[in-house]
């Protein structure tokens, strides 16, 4: 079985370790999720990127091993629960069709508990509302990505925690109406159109977004440069109308501007907004970008101060940018 090529190449000006926990080299490298501390019972997601042209035209299968177990999968992905605590190492062997070792990955991880404050919380009886929202996307957010957040945008960057306190509630709302096993489905359909060539399947496929903050690969590529310089998009720049409903013209074009794009650049969208670790920092990208773009000298938290700027902030971080009133 040919390597997919979701998983032969790395985004551009993006290492390994940008994406998750990593470990290997430019011919092949094993990406987590989620890095280590990881949870408890909380879904682990491994990936193998296979660099090498070389090795790529020999890899037949993947040969996992953690905690004594071997499972056996047919492309890089691997996903499991770790139901007990302690230090784990989680290896892979890329195996030729006569099953030979051609190389081997692994990632060393420890596993914690669920956070204990946040159990309490959930299991205290309600009262009034629900104490600790809703529980799963609760410990998601809690027990694998707040991590993220923090580092991304640290609690300290302002006095009210503006940004942090933004991208972690955009994240919330987002993972709650798609929860991880939703995600995980949409990866595999998106990593096969993208496997067979059929960019106007992906691009129909990503209008609502992608990943843990949902975000719309054609909307981002309006502001990720193409070059390291910074001087081109990867997708021509573009802005709505204000009416919602004269958007529709504008919305084809973007949708075909995606499915027109370099295969590679397409690739490079997804597997940005595929991982965790990657999907906040492009979110967090892409609202730092329209608040410039469109509150020019304005600050987070007084735009945040001011429902209908933040409403709109949010509208334009999910729909496009679009003209002011």
């Amino acid at each position: 079985m040919a390597i997919r090529k979701t998983e032969q190449q790395l985004p551009s000006n993006v290492t390994a370790a940008d994406l998750g926990q990593a470990e290997g080299d430019a011919a092949a490298v094993l990406v987590s999720y989620h890095s280590s501390p990881i949870v408890k019972d909380r879904t682990q997601t491994y990936v193998v990127f296979v660099l090498d042209a070389g090795l790529q035209g020999n890899v037949a299968s993947y040969r996992w091993q953690v905690g004594g177990d071997t499972i056996t999968t047919e492309h890089g992905i691997f996903e499991r629960i770790h139901a007990t605590e302690g230090d784990i190492q989680v290896s892979v062997d890329l195996l030729s069709d006569s099953s030979a070792v051609l190389r081997t990955l692994s990632l060393s991880q420890t596993v914690i508990p669920l956070n204990p404050e946040l159990e309490a919380m959930i299991n205290t009886a309600d009262e009034v509302a629900p104490t600790a929202a809703d529980p799963e996307t609760s410990r998601e957010l809690v027990n694998d990505v707040r991590v993220y957040i923090d580092e991304l945008v640290p609690r300290t960057a302002d006095d009210e925690s503006s940004l942090n306190k933004l991208l972690f509630a955009l994240a919330y709302a987002e993972a709650m109406l798609v929860p991880p096993i939703d995600r995980a489905a949409q990866m595999e359909r998106l990593a096969a159109a993208l496997d067979e060539g059929a960019g106007e399947s992906f691009a129909d496929q990503v209008q609502k977004g992608m990943g843990l903050c949902q975000v719309r690969p054609a909307v981002l590529g309006m502001y990720l440069s193409a070059t390291p310089s910074g001087s081109d998009w990867l997708i021509s720049r573009r802005e709505f109308p204000h009416d919602p409903d004269a958007r529709g013209t504008m919305q084809t074009e973007l949708n075909t501007a995606l499915a027109q794009l370099d295969e590679a650049k397409r690739i490079d969208l997804f597997n940005l907004l595929r991982f965790p670790k990657s999907n906040l920092k492009m979110a967090e990208q892409l609202l730092e970008a329209l608040r410039t773009q469109y509150y020019t000298g304005q600050a987070l938290p007084s735009i945040l101060t001011d429902e209908d700027k933040a409403k709109t902030l949010i509208s334009q971080f999910k729909e496009g940018p679009f003209a002011l009133a």
